[in-house]
């Protein structure tokens, strides 16, 4: 699919053709509303990066039994790792996951990769069924547990998953106490316990 800047002040303004509605509409819906944009001053989106995160956007997801977001820090090797291990877990078992660090963030990305990168993320959310979070790490990572409060606040059925052995909050729940609230104080330390879980739901 192509895309277009469509407002030279605003290079986060992209809009799409759309064959069967005959317009331009916004690529960015949470910013820009769903209805048609009219303009002539378009410029094709030109970059690989820029255009690959647009696509995962359009697509979050893809072909699966149930939608399962993947929450959970990417900031380094073993945080990539272990997230990714999980993702091809559940995707063996015929599931369609969304993992962030499929499209990742770097010093170079331009404004409009960070904005996809933000959207996506909003929109993945809404759409999926289950949330897997990663809660692995000394404390939770902060942008994972801002998913697993507004997964929480959508209904969504949430999986905490910690396979570090270390205890940092208490015996039980071995998370932050509200956070362990938000996933009913429940932690699973294998993903195989996870895909047992979502086989009964």
């Amino acid at each position: 699919m192509k895309y277009y800047y469509a407002d030279p002040n605003d290079e986060v303004c992209v809009v799409y053709y759309d064959e069967e509605r005959k317009a331009y509409y916004p690529v960015f819906k949470e910013k820009y509303g769903t209805e048609p944009i009219f303009t002539i001053d378009l410029k094709e989106v030109p970059g690989e990066k820029e255009i690959q995160s647009l696509d995962k956007y359009m697509d979050p997801y893809g072909t699966g039994r149930k939608n399962i977001y993947m929450a959970g820090p990417l900031f380094n090797e073993g945080d990539r790792y272990s997230n990714q291990m999980n993702s091809d877990a559940l995707r063996k078992k015929g599931y369609a996951t969304f993992l962030p660090q499929e499209v990742v963030i770097d010093k170079d990305s331009s404004r409009l990769v960070k904005a996809a990168c933000f959207y996506m993320d909003f929109k993945a959310i809404d759409l999926c069924d289950i949330v897997v979070a990663n809660c692995n790490g000394i404390d939770i990572d902060s942008g994972t547990a801002a998913e697993i409060g507004m997964c929480y606040a959508l209904n969504k059925k949430i999986f905490a998953y910690k396979s570090d052995v270390r205890n940092y909050y208490n015996e039980e729940f071995k998370l932050n106490n509200f956070v362990g609230g938000l996933v009913d104080n429940k932690v699973y330390t294998d993903i195989g316990e996870i895909i047992e879980e979502i086989g009964k739901l």
